[in-house]
């Protein structure tokens, strides 16, 4: 006569439900046992899918005796899912094969986060088949409860989409919860400046300066200072700026945004200045006229942009000042080009 092939019946708690909820060990072998433990943990709740995954085991265990040498097992994990569940999920395994030496086995399974182990499984013997238990209300239900579970796992190991998808929105429950409804004018400005960060780039010269100055503070500490000396002369410059344009608040866009520059554009200018020079002299790339150079341009530029913004506030004034600081900065720019061909 042929031999019979011997087939193991193996239902998965993964999450080690029969052991937290029944207080039963795995792994658990043979049929009685399967049915003692099914129904304990039946008792002490009739809502688990484990209870419905191993009463399947006991009766395809049942079906298959007429024509196979069969047996029927339970293995079970541990709460902490994941690399803990699963060593202990081998180790039982490695014992039931030890009991029953199985040409194949045939795996119940009552949803995604059991069906993981497979790979455990195939390591030791082939499967022949896997059969799910579905509990009609729930197999959806409990995939997308672990497919939103992984995504969420992924996410929070991602710092930068972590910050997008929790971060931004925790900040803006919070200033709803202070600021009541008037929040949402200055959640809006945020995700406004956010979006405008992102779409022209800028945060990536945040960035690089964020580095610039966290290297400098290590290495070029004279570079450190003219930084910090540059950014307070940027805030002072802000704050002149809005001073100045406040009282033209509503004239009109065009005087606001000029009121604004009259009143900050050298200072932004210094501000540029001394940070520059700082960095040059520190990385010692640059020579002296180079780094005059890069200054007198710069003044340039702040002295026609200074004109154009006072024409705008002040039309009565005549427009040969404009005129004068265009030719004036052209010379500047000339003599600064001069200074850097010059050996």
């Amino acid at each position: 006569m042929p031999r019979k092939e011997r087939i193991i019946v193996l239902s998965v708690d993964r999450d080690n439900d029969i052991g937290e909820k029944a207080g039963v060990k795995g792994p658990i072998i043979g049929n009685d046992d399967v049915m003692k433990a099914a129904i304990k943990l039946g008792m002490a709740d009739p809502e688990d899918s484990d209870f419905n995954a191993m009463f399947q085991a006991l009766r395809l265990n049942k079906e298959m005796k007429k024509q196979y040498i069969t047996e029927v097992a339970v293995l079970t994990g541990d709460r902490n899912v994941g690399v803990q569940s699963d060593k202990e999920i081998a180790k039982q395994l490695k014992h039931v094969m030890g009991r029953f030496g199985a040409d194949y086995a045939l795996m119940v399974s009552d949803g995604t986060q059991d069906e993981n182990v497979l790979p455990i499984i195939q390591s030791r013997v082939p499967i022949l088949s896997i059969n799910r238990v579905v509990v009609k209300q729930s197999e959806r239900l409990e995939s997308g409860y672990y497919k939103i579970k992984e995504f969420i796992e992924e996410t929070l190991e991602k710092p930068k989409v972590a910050r997008l998808l929790f971060g931004l929105p925790a900040i803006f429950f919070i200033l709803y919860a202070f600021l009541g409804f008037e929040g949402w004018r200055f959640i809006l400005g945020v995700i406004g400046i956010y979006l405008f960060l992102k779409g022209f780039k800028i945060d990536n010269y945040i960035h690089a300066g964020y580095d610039e100055l966290a290297t400098s503070m290590n290495r070029r500490r004279f570079a450190f200072f003219t930084y910090i000396v540059g950014i307070a002369v940027g805030i002072l410059a802000t704050y002149w700026g809005y001073e100045a344009a406040i009282t033209w608040i509503n004239i009109g866009i065009f005087e606001l945004a000029s009121a604004f520059i009259s009143g900050s554009i050298y200072f932004y200018f210094i501000a540029f200045a001394v940070a520059w020079i700082g960095k040059s002299l520190s990385s010692g790339e640059r020579r002296g006229r180079t780094i005059a150079s890069v200054v007198i341009f710069g003044f340039a530029i702040s002295l026609v942009i200074y004109n154009a913004a006072d024409l705008i506030i002040r039309p009565d004034i005549s427009m040969a000042n404009f005129i004068v600081s265009i030719v004036l900065g052209f010379a500047l720019i000339l003599a600064a080009l001069l200074m850097e061909l010059k050996k």
